[in-house]
């Protein structure tokens, strides 16, 4: 039987880095898979419609994926914006039923700086992207007071046994390297 993978959770705020630091990470190891679930929500026609929806419509493929990897002893980097560690509990227990290890970090960027990211990506985006849908949704709730508010609420991942690492975009992958590897 295979021995399964490692799976790195890469939590934080939208513009936090998430993405590019995981497509970073990638691109110096071999076999990892970088599995943005905002790639395969915006494959969908709902996304620019229904963000929140068209990742409720992606997560049983997101799933597959996952345990298909982690099963055969590949390993993740999961760039997701999981607001409580209840959110992250299916992908968590899809690793550990695949056989696998759970990595969990949280990349900390400054909320204002993350505004100032994700209202620069959606100005570059084209019209319907699910970057400008991204800086609707923060911008009508209130834009980096916003995001503030969602700061203060990933802190519920610091409570419990398993607390993620804080790591920012400055953090060395081999750092990571070194998490996942045990």
């Amino acid at each position: 039987m295979t021995e399964g993978g490692t799976c790195i959770f890469v939590n934080g705020l939208p513009g936090s880095g998430k993405s590019t630091y995981a497509r970073s990470f990638v691109e110096s190891r071999r076999g990892w898979l970088n599995l943005d679930v905002d790639l395969l929500r915006g494959l969908l026609d709902t996304a620019s419609i229904d963000f929140v929806r068209a990742g409720a419509e992606v997560q049983p493929l997101a799933l597959a994926v996952l345990r298909e990897q982690i099963g055969r002893g590949g390993d993740v980097i999961f760039p997701q914006l999981f607001f409580t560690p209840a959110e992250a509990a299916p992908f968590e227990d899809a690793v550990a039923q695949s056989g696998g290890r759970v990595v969990r970090t949280l990349l900390h960027e400054d909320a204002e700086e993350c505004w100032r990211r994700v209202q620069e990506r959606a100005h570059g985006s084209a019209s319907g992207s699910i970057d400008r849908r991204i800086r609707a949704l923060l911008a009508e709730a209130g834009g980096a007071l916003e995001l503030e508010r969602m700061q203060r609420q990933l802190s519920s991942w610091s409570g419990g046994p398993e607390a993620p690492r804080i790591i920012n975009s400055s953090t060395p992958h081999e750092e990571l390297a070194l998490l996942a590897a045990g």
